[in-house]
């Protein structure tokens, strides 16, 4: 039997969330409900209260509830379930660079109109209950419609979505310029997808292999091979549909990349950590190519959480050299390819968005012409 403080949680938070169940559903906007667990030590509370600090700001102070047995709901009001699970990945990073602190459990859902308070809680503690299960991956989520862990055949998932739900959005980049366009599902059957896209654009489809589906029921972005491409009807037929967990479409800043190589130096306290080559930059992240051989000794100092200095110089539209550097933490390592945060100061922070704004002209130059060439 709950005891009165129990009581009062439970009554509070129900409240609390049926009133952005309510309100999601009045004003068709999304609703994405966050679990995740944090232990709180009573002998370090001034440490705690800086960990939901900095998770409150961070959500933009959606409300934060204390759940059960040191779990936590974030209700994140006119949130697709993509943008809540990029919006937990830099919570989770965040925390660990900042505060040395981990969110280890983690599930998410997006609420649906045919939901009631328990079927939605029931929904989210099962992601819960996985990702606490789990070994290797700290995140799981899902929606109503789409449970990718449960559901082997995920073809007829997605036959099953797109009959009732036809709006999605195709991604594409061109030299790190996103390119998205809202599209309508023709058909969809024994896996291949046919879809018409803009009559201006179809000529840069033919010259692509792939392109990224984004649906908001569906909480992975696709990936999907151009299979063929009917310029007169301007019909993409697609492939070899593949549920990614990141991608670069769940990025927020505006990425570029250089014109041409571009070599920048890695520093580890100070000294010489070893070269790289830029491959493309933004004000929050920077992506870099290492040999093998340097990304072997990367990897050891990745689990360490190690601080890096990175430095390089870019051209100015007045075709001078300028110096770049800052700080930053290695998010990820895939291949020969280490994505970086970084955390510049105001002054190299307003460098690198001169450098974006700069190449960002260029490359839409380069793009119409591209685009013309295609048609």
């Amino acid at each position: 039997m709950l005891d009165s403080k129990e009581m009062l949680y439970s009554y509070l938070n129900k409240g609390i969330l049926e009133a952005h169940m309510e309100s999601a559903k009045l004003n068709d906007t999304p609703l994405s409900v966050v679990k995740f667990g944090f232990t709180f030590d009573a002998d370090n509370g001034y440490f705690f209260k800086n960990v939901i600090h900095f998770i409150h700001t961070y959500t933009h102070f959606n409300s934060l509830l204390y759940h059960e047995n040191n779990t936590f709901l974030l209700l994140l009001k006119e949130t697709k379930i993509h943008a809540a699970k990029t919006l937990m990945k830099k919570i989770e990073h965040g925390l660990k660079q900042k505060l040395k602190a981990e969110i280890k459990t983690i599930g998410i859902t997006l609420f649906d109109t045919n939901d009631t308070y328990k079927s939605l809680l029931d929904r989210l503690d099962k992601y819960y209950v996985m990702s606490k299960l789990s070994t290797r991956k700290k995140m799981f989520y899902g929606t109503l419609e789409f449970d990718f862990y449960e559901t082997p055949h995920h073809n007829d998932l997605l036959a099953n979505i797109l009959k009732k739900h036809h709006q999605a959005t195709l991604h594409n980049f061109f030299n790190g310029i996103p390119i998205k366009e809202e599209i309508v599902m023709n058909r969809f059957e024994n896996g291949i997808a046919y879809v018409n896209v803009s009559p201006a654009k179809i000529g840069f489809y033919a010259k692509e292999s792939f392109t990224f589906i984004q649906h908001e029921r569906i909480p992975d972005v696709i990936k999907a091979h151009i299979l063929k491409v009917d310029t007169a009807k301007s019909l993409l037929i697609l492939s070899d549909l593949e549920f990614l967990d990141a991608s670069p479409v769940e990025r927020d800043d505006m990425r570029v990349e250089p014109e041409k190589p571009i070599h920048a130096l890695l520093l580890s306290n100070k000294r010489r950590f070893c070269d790289a080559t830029l491959l493309n930059v933004s004000e929050s992240s920077i992506a870099l190519h290492l040999l093998p051989s340097d990304i072997e000794k990367l990897i050891q100092y990745k689990e360490l959480d190690q601080e890096f200095d990175v430095e390089f110089h870019v051209s100015t539209e007045q075709q001078f050299l300028t110096k770049i550097s800052f700080k930053g933490f290695i998010f990820s390592i895939i291949d020969s390819m280490v994505i970086l945060t970084i955390e510049p100061t105001t002054f190299m922070k307003s460098k690198i968005k001169h450098y974006v704004a700069f190449r960002q002209k260029s490359l839409l130059s380069s793009l119409k012409q591209h685009l013309k060439g295609a048609i």
